[in-house]
């Protein structure tokens, strides 16, 4: 577990002593906060590998921060483990429900927070429904999120991302390339919904180079532009000067066939269901879209289209 970073956040000064002294000597790096509504800020910048967690601090409350931390798409992923001297059943209860990972009582023994602390971290390296390129949610996530909005009736746009032309990039250069490409894909994503869509949004990964973005409605448009047009300001650097300068690649095709590929675009492919209640139905007509927008004649460059018939 070297150079994980762990957040304390206790108003005990002791508690965030002994909690450091302790993993500091297992090569944790440690960071401490005495107040809970400094926790959101410090998050907004930095994002540990697990959060320590008091319930009842000044500012925000430990159920609160717990709540808000689960709720902001930039740290859901975040392990919380609650240090608190409530012991009362319904404390622990109330923290899993909100999200936490786990729940120690204090005073504790240091071997065993050492323990918890050092399981929990493995089973987020180890976890596979994170994609293990981009550390996005996977297939599963994306339909779980998107059930949850159609059973709260929720007005919501399902963006389907696709990069044209990836295949050939790999091909020419490596798959190591492609790799920083994907990367750099979804880092875009999120940070341009971070942007324009605030914090109800959801990003996954459903593979290789296909992402899925969902976000409100009227956030959806201003998104898929905004992504398109960096993009291809972008991309271009990824490729060698020649190859910039000619503006495609020559590689084989799917066919055995040699072809000239354009430099990389996206397509995205905006699905805003106004009576469909089926997730199926929803990527079905994604699909049919991104396949629409990549056959366009015309096209030159990233494209975003938007269907509203369902």
């Amino acid at each position: 577990m070297l150079g994980k970073k762990i957040l304390v956040v206790d108003d005990d000064p002791n508690v965030g002593l002994l909690v450091s002294a302790v993993l500091k000597k297992y090569n944790y790096s440690v960071s401490t906060l005495y107040d809970g509504s400094e926790v959101l800020d410090f998050l907004r910048n930095n994002k540990p590998d697990m959060i320590l967690l008091d319930l009842r601090m000044p500012g925000i409350d430990g159920y609160s921060l717990c709540k808000r931390i689960r709720e902001t798409p930039d740290t859901r992923d975040i392990p919380i483990v609650i240090l608190s001297g409530v012991a009362e059943i319904d404390a622990k209860v109330d923290t899993i429900e909100l999200g936490a990972d786990d729940f120690i009582t204090k005073p504790f023994d240091v071997r065993e927070l050492r323990a918890r602390v050092n399981r929990i971290l493995k089973r987020k390296s180890a976890d596979t429904a994170l994609n293990p390129l981009t550390r996005l949610p996977g297939s599963p996530a994306i339909e779980e999120d998107v059930s949850r909005r159609l059973a709260d009736d929720e007005s919501f746009a399902f963006c389907y991302i696709d990069a044209d032309n990836f295949k050939a990039y790999n091909d020419v250069y490596g798959y190591a390339k492609g790799d920083e490409v994907i990367k750099r894909i979804a880092r875009l994503l999120a940070e341009t919904a971070k942007a324009l869509a605030g914090e109800n949004y959801f990003l996954g990964h459903v593979g290789g180079d296909d992402f899925v973005l969902i976000t409100p409605q009227e956030a959806s448009e201003p998104v898929a532009r905004a992504v398109t047009e960096e993009f291809d300001r972008l991309i271009p650097s990824f490729y060698s000067e020649a190859d910039r300068g000619r503006g495609y690649i020559t590689t084989m095709d799917r066919k055995n066939k040699t072809r000239d590929f354009p430099i990389m675009s996206l397509t995205v492919a905006i699905v805003a269901p106004r009576t469909q209640k089926h997730y199926a139905k929803i990527v079905e007509n994604a699909a049919e879209l991104k396949h629409y927008a990549k056959e366009l004649p015309s096209r030159r460059g990233s494209i975003f289209v938007k269907d509203r018939r369902i």
